[in-house]
């Protein structure tokens, strides 16, 4: 609750009331008895007062013998422990000290202090070193092992990396048993042996039991062990770490507490004084600690009061307790005096009494009475002096918080109009009115003219009906800037009850909420390109559906990605990649109305909502046709010039389907058989692509497993000399026999391989396989001959793979001019230089390259000229209807023409018919391959008919 500044004035009021008259005799009745009362009153209190003299002297007394006591003990306690310190200082004079020096010097020390039961030197000893120790041992004490405390008793000690043993005991008669003693178990004094060790000082113990007094009682068997730690001769100890890497073991002091304690009484006399005490190993009395005890000698020769007398001293206990510090820990010490009432005690108070009860009454009683009055003027003074000096202290205390305080905070009247009676300093800072411009003024001139908003109609309900209210309101400041608000009100209430004022707390939340603003943009836009992501695409999705499910129309939802982008990507690198999917992203945006929405689904995929134009019930081709046509326009990207091309799918509302998430799915599956007939194109969504779905899917799992199952085959292709009729080379074709799809076609899996980036690992099996068994048939006599191995995009884009085609040459002992690398047109032409790049890379291997489907792309005579190449392929569309198609036949010569003007070798691909090889032979093909001489068969067939082709060669 916050209290306003005010001004009190305390003024006192003395109530006087009249006294009725009272005759006299009772005035005098009154008199007596109350001069008696006084003076019987008077007596009593002289009487306590000497009491209490008494009483305080004799605690006086009582006090000053325990302190003597408890000097004794320190000093003994200090003695001791000093001794223990002497023995340290021995270690730390030289670097090795021998039994007898031991001997010689604590045995002096052990004459002085019988109590100690020991002194001894604790060695510390790796596990590594204890079968030595045992045997020095063993000759000073025969049959003796290192041992360790169970149960009160010691036992042969356990198997630990390390030991803390006995190595030195005086005297050693008495303490045969703590000979060779591992201390380290159990760890009952650990703590207090860390901190001496990493402080260098003495450190008591708790009570332990001791080896030692075997067959004593349990508590003459409870002793204490002061420990200081010994370090390395010479060692530096200038901190903790220093000190602990020096320490070498501890010297100890094993002490009998209840003997010392009575020892060191018994030299001073102290035990006639009268006093009861208790010696605790603890800081607080606790029976399991008590190692002293000692009972009161009562006075001789001292006269007790009678009980019918001793009733007016009523015994109060006299107690005294003290801490004693022993080498770190804390003992207590507790005294007391035995409850008994002696004469020559209260000789004073029994004189008063006497003498003094009727004499001294009276003015006993006017002292007494006066005295009172006086205490309590003076109290009551005091009192109300207390409570105005911490009502201001109060006030000020709050009033300096409010004004260091970093939140607005203001206080309005509850009045008409809610004036403001104060501002603080952080409303000034942040609103900009000073306190003059808002005193006296609403608070709602911070609102502006905005006052239809949520937060405001809560606080006039608040207001109404006097309660707190917190809510979040849009203000403005005095240069007319807007800030968001974060407001709480709380009434203040009077004595009674009544709201006086509000108290009003802001905070500046501008920055949160625009914080929580683009927030709400990053989970519902797409970070790389600014577009609606899935989310916010499949809302308005659902949205206009509702709108459409109204007006009746259809809507069409587009899905499509990049044509290869993935190698694309590899080329540009990720920078570059990421500026590509930006200009896709800015072109798509430029090509569409505002009503249509454009998205990013994820990676190279993206999607577009296409509505009907004004007037129309669907959405018309060409609004599609417009957004291809702006991304096929050439693209530069980092100094290079890219075509690009899209496979698109759609999704048609409601034909397709209603739900957002159906047609999502749906528009996928359609672009995805966009990109399983080559990219490039259009698909509508039909019912039969969900069944191609589900077995692409099957597809491509098995796929990924099928190399390790080795369900992957090669079979071969002749290519033969047209001429001579003989074998000159093989095609090595990818087969996959699969268990239960049986054989599948490479058409079925080879694009899957190439979408997933299983190519790469498909292609280098396949060309290692095929060197392999080539190598295989050069050793059975087969010499002249060359193996062809198809090449993807992909293996081109890896950074290894000409050193992979060289590791694979090496390793098989292939010559290099007996492999040829077939590349596609179309994917050379994708990034001429870089194919050029690997290209003269892979010459300098010595590999033969060749041009696969020579005439399905888009190469140009000048990139063929600077194309290291020696083979070009004649695709089979091509030779298939060479004999009838004049076109065909045209195209055919003209390509074997521009071969043999630019010195490279043919072969036609697919020729299955007499007609056709005679028209290849007349026009100057060299060699074919095709079903009509063979079609792709595995190696063992092969050998077949490479016997019978050098059979058939040789005979010729």
């Amino acid at each position: 609750m916050l209290t306003l500044r005010s001004s009190y004035i305390v003024t006192p009021v003395i109530s006087i009331r009249a006294v009725p008259a009272v005759p006299p005799a009772s005035l005098r009745l009154r008199s007596m008895a109350l001069a008696l009362m006084c003076g019987l009153g008077l007596t009593a209190l002289l009487f306590a007062g000497a009491s209490r003299l008494e009483h305080d002297k004799a605690a006086l007394s009582f006090e000053q013998r325990a302190h003597a006591r408890l000097f004794l003990l320190q000093q003994g306690v200090a003695n001791t422990v000093g001794s223990l310190a002497s023995v340290n200082h021995l270690f730390a004079s030289r670097e090795a000290v021998s039994r007898a020096e031991f001997h010689l010097f604590t045995k002096p020390l052990l004459e002085r202090y019988p109590y100690v039961q020991a002194i001894s030197y604790l060695r510390v000893l790796p596990h590594e070193s204890r079968a030595a120790y045992e045997q020095a041992l063993a000759q000073l004490k025969p049959g003796a092992v290192m041992t360790e405390m169970r149960d009160g008793k010691p036992v042969p000690a356990g198997v630990r990396a390390q030991y803390r043993v006995v190595q030195y005991i005086e005297p050693q008669a008495a303490n045969e048993a703590a000979l060779g003693l591992d201390t380290a178990y159990p760890a009952q004094d650990g703590n207090a042996r860390r901190i001496a060790y990493a402080t260098g000082q003495p450190m008591a113990g708790p009570l332990v039991p001791l080896a030692q007094q075997q067959g004593q009682p349990a508590s003459a068997r409870r002793g204490v062990i002061i420990s200081m730690p010994v370090y390395r001769f010479g060692a530096t100890l200038g901190s903790e770490a220093s000190r602990l890497a020096a320490l070498q073991g501890e010297t100890a002091a094993v002490l009998r507490p209840s003997d010392m304690m009575a020892r060191i009484l018994d030299e001073e006399g102290s035990h006639a004084d009268g006093l009861a005490m208790r010696v605790y190993a603890a800081a607080a009395a606790d029976t399991a600690s008590l190692v002293y005890q000692s009972a009161a000698t009562p006075g001789s020769g001292r006269m007790v009061l009678p009980p019918w007398l001793a009733w007016l001293y009523p015994q109060r206990p006299l107690t005294f307790q003290s801490h004693i510090d022993v080498a770190g820990q804390t003992w207590l010490m507790a005294a007391d005096v035995p409850p008994a009432t002696y004469a020559g005690d209260h000789l004073a108070s029994l004189f008063t009494l006497v003498l003094g009860t009727l004499v001294s009454a009276l003015g006993a009683a006017w002292v007494h009475a006066l005295a009172s009055r006086n205490r309590y003027v003076r109290r009551l003074v005091d009192e109300r002096t207390a409570e105005l000096r911490e009502l201001y202290r109060t006030s000020h205390l709050r009033e300096r918080a409010i004004e260091a305080s970093v939140n607005a905070i203001s206080i309005t009247a509850a009045t008409k109009g809610t004036p403001v009676v104060y501002v603080n300093p952080a409303f000034e800072r942040l609103t900009g009115y000073t306190r003059a411009d808002m005193l006296g003024q609403s608070p709602r001139l911070l609102y502006g003219g905005d006052l239809d908003q949520p937060g405001v109609q809560e606080v006039r309900a608040a207001l109404r009906e006097q309660r707190d209210v917190h809510t979040v309101v849009r203000c403005y400041r005095k240069d007319g800037a807007m800030f968001w608000n974060e407001l709480s009100i709380s009434p203040v209430r009077d004595e009674h009850g009544t709201v006086t004022h509000y108290v009003s707390f802001q905070h500046d939340i501008t920055a949160l909420k625009a914080y929580e603003s683009e927030l709400r943009h990053q989970a519902t836009h797409d970070a790389l390109t600014g577009l609606p992501n899935r989310a916010l695409l499949a809302d308005r999705l659902l949205q206009t559906i509702h709108h459409s499910e109204r007006k009746g129309h259809m809507l069409w939802l587009v899905s499509f990605d990049v044509d290869r982008f993935k190698f694309t990507n590899s080329r540009l690198g990720h920078k570059g990649g990421d500026r590509l999917l930006q200009a896709v992203a800015e072109r798509v945006q430029l090509a569409v109305r505002p009503v249509d929405t454009v998205a990013r689904m994820g990676g190279d995929e993206f999607a577009l909502m296409l509505l009907p134009e004004p007037g129309a019930m669907s959405p018309r081709a060409d609004q599609l046709q417009r957004v291809l046509d702006c991304l096929a326009a050439p693209l530069h990207i980092d100094g290079q010039e890219l075509f690009l091309t899209c496979s698109v799918g759609i999704a048609v509302y409601p034909d397709d389907g209603r739900d957002p998430g159906v047609l999502m799915e749906r528009a996928d599956i359609a672009m995805f058989r966009a990109k399983e007939t080559g990219g490039d194109n259009v698909q509508f969504y039909t019912a039969a692509m969900n069944d191609r779905l589900g077995e692409r899917m099957l597809i491509e799992g098995a796929l990924r497993s099928a190399l390790e199952r080795n369900e992957l085959v090669l079979h071969y292709q002749p290519q033969t000399d047209i001429t001579a009729g003989c074998i000159v080379g093989m095609e090595a074709l990818i087969r996959w026999q699969h268990p239960e799809l049986g054989m599948v076609a490479p058409y079925r899996f080879i694009p899957l391989a190439e979408e997933t980036g299983l190519i790469v690992p498909i292609g280098a099996w396949v060309m290692r396989t095929a060197c392999e068994q080539l190598v295989a048939w050069r050793q059975l006599g087969h010499d002249g001959l060359r193996m062809a191995v198809n090449v993807s995009a992909r293996q081109m884009t890896e950074k290894d793979f000409v050193q992979s085609v060289a590791q694979v040459l090496a390793d098989t002992g292939l010559p290099p001019h007996c492999l040829e690398l077939e590349l596609t047109e179309s994917q050379v032409m994708n990034d001429v230089e870089h194919a050029i790049a690997v290209m003269h890379e892979l010459k300098k291997l010595g590999v033969l390259l060749a041009i696969d489907d020579f005439g399905t792309g888009y190469s140009s005579l000048s990139h063929l000229k600077r194309f290291e190449i020696d083979v070009l392929k004649i695709d089979q569309t091509f030779v298939r209807d060479l004999t009838v198609d004049p076109d065909d036949a045209a195209i055919v010569t003209t390509i074997l023409a521009l071969a043999a003007n630019l010195g490279l070798e043919v072969i036609s691909e697919g020729v299955e018919t007499a007609e056709q090889l005679e028209f290849l032979r007349q026009h100057g093909c060299r060699q074919m391959q095709g079903y009509y001489f063979s079609r792709p068969a595995p190696a063992g067939a092969i050998e077949t008919i490479l016997r019978d082709d050098a059979a058939h060669t040789a005979a010729v």
